[in-house]
């Protein structure tokens, strides 16, 4: 089943935030994986301007003969997507910090930003690899990143995960005036639980 929000698709969403949500129906028994393959995982880089086309087709044809080495960088990208999870959902929570989660946040931090930069882009900025041989784990620099600086700025206590009784549960930051938003997005899950009430009221009158 597949389960996309509005929310995930914003361009002005954090990448953090978009990163974690790349597993759909996290208050499930049976989550949604949507990077469940290399190809996915570069697609899903495309898609969020970590990566250009010709870098993609470059590592593509590399790991047509080192597969080990994509199924490796697939290992290592949920690997850093579920630290920076379990760590979000401490913060949600107010629960402690994983250790494991955070040391592993941190060893991305400790890495030398080398292989990659901010370059031009249309009427803004975005990042671009500086060198030919491309290490793909650099890819995922600016998503670790991301995450930090969520975490440590003004909006770490805006940081929620959805309610819906469906058991949706992508994060998102909430940046309403009230500070009371419960739905990853009106138009889906936020819609459905207010139809839900209104039959479930709609039973009880009758």
């Amino acid at each position: 089943m597949s389960h996309m929000t509005s929310a995930e698709a914003s361009a002005r969403q954090e990448l953090s935030i978009r990163f974690v949500n790349t597993v759909a129906w996290r208050r499930r028994d049976l989550v949604e994986e949507r990077i469940a393959t290399p190809d996915a995982a570069l697609k899903w880089l495309v898609d969020v301007e970590l990566a250009d086309r010709q870098l993609v087709t470059q590592l593509k044809a590399r790991w047509k003969s080192a597969p080990r080495e994509a199924e490796a960088f697939l290992a290592t990208m949920h690997a850093l997507r579920e630290a920076i999870y379990q760590i979000f959902a401490a913060q949600i929570g107010g629960g402690k910090v994983d250790a494991a989660a955070l040391a592993a946040l941190n060893r991305w931090l400790g890495t030398p930003f080398g292989g990659l930069a901010l370059g031009p882009a249309g009427s803004g900025l975005r990042w671009q690899p500086t060198t030919e041989k491309v290490v793909p784990e650099m890819l995922l620099k600016p998503i670790a990143w991301s995450a930090v600086s969520l975490l440590t700025g003004p909006r770490a206590q805006k940081i929620k995960q959805c309610q819906d009784e469906r058991g949706c549960g992508s994060l998102f930051v909430d940046e309403s005036r009230a500070q009371n938003r419960r739905w990853c997005s009106m138009g889906d899950c936020g819609n459905l639980a207010k139809s839900r009430r209104h039959y479930l009221r709609a039973q009880a009158e009758d």
